[in-house]
This record gives C-alpha cells, structure tokens and sequence, in this order.
C-alpha cells in the first residue's frame, strides 16, 4: 500500500534556486509506485507546467511586510536593498511568513485527513515550514516528521541575538517532536545531532546534487578557456584569483587563457593586462550555463574558508558533473575540498593563497596544453545525482515507517 507524503517547502519552482532544487527533485524523484506524492509551498505568479505525479498545494503570503524572493538573478543594488529589507523583516517580525503560516495551518488539517498523510518533511530556511510542521505534527502525533535542514539554525555565523534566541527556541521543539533530522553535509549533520538530547532520532545526511547526465566534451578551444557561473558576492569574489592569474602572466605572456564570467556583475576591478582575457556573460538559461560549462577546458569555484564547516555550495555538484577540471578556491579542510580529492575532478588552494593559486592555475594550465585526459572517478560523481539522493531520502522514509 502506498505511503502519502507531504512536503512543506516555500521554495519551489517556478522560484530558481538550490533551495528549490533540493525539494524539487525530492518530489520528482521520490518513486511513485511507493508513494503519493503533495507538495504545499507559496503561491506563484507565473504559471507553469506541473508534474502530473505530484500534487501541488499553493497559499499566499498575505501580510504587508513579508520577505522578497530571490526568484532569479537581479543586479547588484536591487539584490543588495532585498537583503537589507528581508534582514529588517526577519528581526522585527516572529515569523517573516506569518501569513502563509496562517493560511497552512488552516488548511493542512483536512489535507491530512483526506489524504491520509503518512509523512510530513519540512525544509529551513525560512523557519515558517517548520513551524508549521511542528504544529501539525503537535495535532496528529501519528505522523512521522524528518525536518529537513539546508543549513545551520542557531549556530549561523553572523546572527543577531535576537535571531539566535528564536532558532535556539524552534530547534529544542524540532528535537522534541521530529522523527528525523536531514542536512546537506556530514558536519551540519552532526552539529544538529550535538544539539539534541533526543537519542530517539535519526540523523542523516542528504546532499544536494545535479540533475542533468554526464556527457564527456572534448574541446578544441584556442585558449585555456576557465568558466565560472552564478555571482559574486561578499568575501565570495574573484581579487585573489585575478591576481594570481595576472601574476602568471607576467611571467609568460605566451600563455593562451580566457576567462568567462557568467551571470556576474562586476563590483570589482579587473586588472588591465587581464583586459580581453576576461568575458562578463549576462545570467543565461540553466541549460545555457550547463552548456558554456561543457564547453569550457577548466572551472573557478570561490568559496573562501569562514570558519563555517560543512559548506559544499550547490554549484559544486553541476562542476563535477560537467567533467571539466575544477579549480576550488575553498577551505582546503572541509568537505568540497574532500569531495574534490575523491572525485580526481581538479586542484584544490584556500582562496588567500595567492601563490598557491597561481602553483594550481600553472597545472591546470599544463593539464590542457599537453592534452592530458583526466580520469575523475565517476562512481563518486554520480552517487550525487539527484535521484540517489532521494534514494537516500527514502530508505529514511521506509526506516521511520517500519518503527511503527
């Protein structure tokens, strides 16, 4: 008999995120000949196609301050007054969506009765859907809650107190009443599990992932042709990696290399020898960018060490899967760097490391000159498919089904 599944998620498509991407394959992959599969998220404006096998469930955010959504990329001043509003939402209101929490609560309940759900999972940030989830959860006791975490609660870097306070409160009733808890990496995993004093739930990782087939490309490009997708932002920026680079080639000019910079916005200065080297591409469809990745020799990835462990970032897995040598400018001891090493997928230098950026860029630079053909090991890069990450989901699933 098939179980029924409800996911509680204000990210969703049409909204493009990784956020999105996460619930969504969750959705599209869980298999419908075990489960019945209801989604209930924000309403949408624009109308688009829905998957027939999984039943969507839409209600509004009807307040007069409520967060904007990143639906897509915007430009920098228009991305940065959305950051500072949904700070100013999220300090002065309990709950940003109050509103949809409102409307979810009212209209869940007989949901869960003509449905007959099973399983509810819930999925931060924001914390609305845990909320709601926890109170429905308070109302059938029999229904069996995995609290889906994308990333840290109360032990986000930067949070103010007030903030802090009202996570720390939600996180002591989710490991009360949740079944299970769920997140990106091994160490969020673990850091959750440290803050429980519950031993009756289960803890397990599910990344995130890709969701397209590996498709090997073999490019006969001019230049050394080194791409890097999505924006900038923060600390999260190109300087050192165009230092290095300026740095190599003023030893040899010789050197045939391009950079494009996809979908960014250029808030920093570009060196002038480094001048018709470099490409600023406007944001283009998803499966544009999965293509210039394609046909790319080699790929940037920027995520400076914070102090924050666990981060793999969600561009890291469409990398893997494009198999084209990744150049991580990330934390050299957490895991996208492990995952790198695993995968054989490139070279691996802590952002602050000029020199060492420059040491990796002149290999990498070798590795396409001399047309050595990496072997990445495949078996790893594809355990990250998105569909074996729902596997992952429903073995979970079928665990806290069977303790009944």
């Amino acid at each position: 008999m098939k179980k029924n599944i409800l996911i509680i998620s204000i990210y969703y498509p049409p909204i493009q995120s990784i956020a999105s991407n996460r619930i969504h394959s969750f959705a599209k992959y869980l298999n419908k000949e075990k489960y019945n599969v209801y989604v209930h998220t924000l309403s949408a404006q624009e109308v688009q196609k829905e998957d027939e096998n999984i039943t969507l469930h839409r209600v509004d955010n009807n307040v007069f301050f409520k967060p904007l959504l990143f639906k897509k990329r915007t430009n920098k001043l228009l991305h940065y007054s959305k950051v500072i509003y949904n700070k100013f939402v999220n300090y002065f209101f309990e709950d940003e969506y109050r509103g949809w929490t409102s409307q979810s609560l009212a209209t869940l309940s007989s949901l869960i009765k003509e449905k007959e759900i099973d399983i509810i999972l819930s999925t931060f940030a924001p914390a609305a859907p845990h909320r709601v989830a926890l109170e429905l959860k308070k109302e059938f006791p029999h229904l069996k809650w995995i609290a889906d975490m994308r990333d840290e609660m109360s032990q986000g870097i930067g949070l103010a107190h007030k903030i802090k306070v009202k996570y720390e409160a939600l996180e002591k009733d989710i490991f009360q009443y949740a079944n299970a808890v769920t997140s990106v990496s091994k160490p969020l995993v673990d850091e959750f599990a440290s803050l429980s004093q519950n031993s009756n739930i289960i803890f397990r990782e599910i990344r995130n992932g890709y969701d397209f087939e590996l498709q090997e490309n073999e490019n006969d490009n001019a230049a050394f042709t080194i791409t890097y997708t999505g924006n900038f932002y923060g600390e999260r920026n190109p300087i050192n990696f165009l230092k290095a680079l300026n740095n190599l080639l003023e030893k040899d000019k010789s050197k045939k290399i391009a950079v494009k910079l996809v979908g960014v916005k250029t808030h920093f200065e570009i060196p002038e020898a480094l001048v018709g080297k470099i490409s600023v591409i406007a944001s283009v469809e998803h499966t544009k960018a999965i293509q210039i990745m394609r046909e790319s020799d080699a790929l940037l990835l920027v995520h400076p060490a914070n102090g924050r462990k666990g981060i793999f970032t969600g561009k890291l897995f469409e990398y893997l899967a494009t198999l084209k040598p990744i150049i991580a400018l990330v934390d050299e001891e957490d895991v996208a760097a492990e995952l790198i090493y695993e995968a054989n997928a490139g070279y691996v230098c802590d952002n602050a490391n000029i020199q060492k950026i420059e040491t990796i860029l002149e290999e990498a630079y070798q590795e396409w000159s001399q047309k050595r053909k990496r072997t990445f090991n495949k078996d790893v890069i594809l355990k990250h498919h998105r569909k074996e990450q729902a596997l992952r989901l429903e073995k979970l699933i079928d665990e806290l089904v069977d303790e009944r």
